[in-house]
């Protein structure tokens, strides 16, 4: 539409009022088009200015938010200068999950895409995925095949070797790796096959802490300073251990990879009255609005050598626990990962109602 203007100012002199009638037919026809695509399409569209304030919305997010979006943006904690994407529960006017996501206009503001997926987290995962789940399902079978019963017979090994010569530094290292890629065909194993959590009252921070003490070797060689903000009185919640030791694993593990030698990682941990919250945040070079948007897809990743399974399962994991896992991040400006999980308490509500 910027074209049209363009063009009728540059001919503005050589036509005449009949002319100008036609052209500007022609940007009303086109114009009311747009209006009524605006109008009808599914998708729920805000507009927001370079302050976060809606400009212009259309009636699907209305509906699908339950309220007017300049009541309900401020709740979204959008920033507009950078893309986002981020799940979230209404219960308004029905229950249902809406994936939010805000891609940042070139001039100013944003766009904000709001778009029903509570059909989508009803799926099994095998619906959902299932060109993925048979790709992995030949990959795990053959890596759990070809490399499992070796790291068996070498782990056996090492650690008989151990008990030989005693503490050792060296078979130390080589046991932790051993048992790290043991991990990663666990992880495939599990892409395929996903085992529901088995969840006790526990702290977020265990399994937090748990990773950063497996991964400081990596932290302390590369330089990278990790800080780790606790609040004094964080609710407990109902998790599996493990599961969730995997999912800080996988976004630190990220992290880690993103950021220079000498960077730093930031992880703060707080709640308010219906979640406990995990902050991961990193000093990286961040990510512009298209590698957001295909975040938690399997296979799309920026690394040389990666998969894309580990956010995949992570947000699976999550989601599982009944909490939500999103993303903001910005080119030059590193990436911030935030878990929600929801404190006993509004599980318990949440199952009773």
């Amino acid at each position: 539409m910027k074209g049209f203007f363009d063009g009728v100012r540059r001919h503005m002199s050589k036509m005449d009022a009949g002319r100008l009638r036609e052209q500007y037919a022609r940007l009303s026809d086109e114009a009311a088009s747009l209006d009524a695509l605006f109008t009808t399409i599914s998708i729920g569209i805000v507009v927001l200015d370079a302050s976060g304030a809606v400009v212009k919305s259309n009636p699907a997010a209305s509906r699908l938010l339950g309220m007017d979006p300049s009541e309900a943006v401020g709740s979204l904690g959008i920033a507009p200068d950078r893309a986002s994407k981020r799940e979230m529960s209404v219960t308004y006017p029905e229950a249902r999950a809406l994936e939010v996501q805000c891609v940042p206009m070139e001039t100013s503001g944003a766009l904000v895409y709001i778009r029903d997926v509570t059909a989508e987290r009803e799926r099994t995962e095998e619906e959902l995925r299932a060109g993925a789940t048979r790709a992995v399902r030949d990959l795990a079978a053959g890596v759990a095949h070809e490399i499992g019963n070796p790291l068996n017979a070498l782990s056996l090994n090492l650690q008989l070797l151990k008990r030989e010569r005693g503490a050792d530094a060296g078979i130390d290292e080589c046991l932790r790796q051993v048992d790290r890629l043991a991990g990663i065909i666990h992880g495939f194993l599990q892409a395929l096959r996903p085992s529901k959590p088995n969840l006790a009252r526990a702290s977020v921070a265990d399994p937090i802490k748990n990773c950063l003490a497996s991964m400081s070797a990596q932290f302390e060689e590369r330089r990278i300073a990790v800080t780790l903000d606790l609040k004094s009185s964080i609710p407990a919640v109902a998790i599996d251990t493990a599961q969730m030791e995997q999912v800080f694993f996988n976004i630190l593990k990220n992290s880690l990879e993103a950021v220079n030698d000498g960077g730093m990682i930031s992880i703060a941990l707080s709640s308010d009255d219906t979640d406990v919250i995990a902050e991961i945040r990193d000093d990286g070079p961040g990510m512009d609005p298209g590698q957001v948007a295909h975040l938690f897809e399997p296979y799309r990743t920026s690394k040389e050598h990666g998969t894309g399974l580990g956010l995949m399962i992570s947000q699976r994991i999550v989601r599982d626990h009944g909490g939500s896992i999103s993303v903001e991040s910005k080119p030059g400006e590193g990436a911030k990962f935030t878990i929600r999980i929801p404190r006993i308490e509004r599980r318990i509500r949440a199952l009773e109602g």
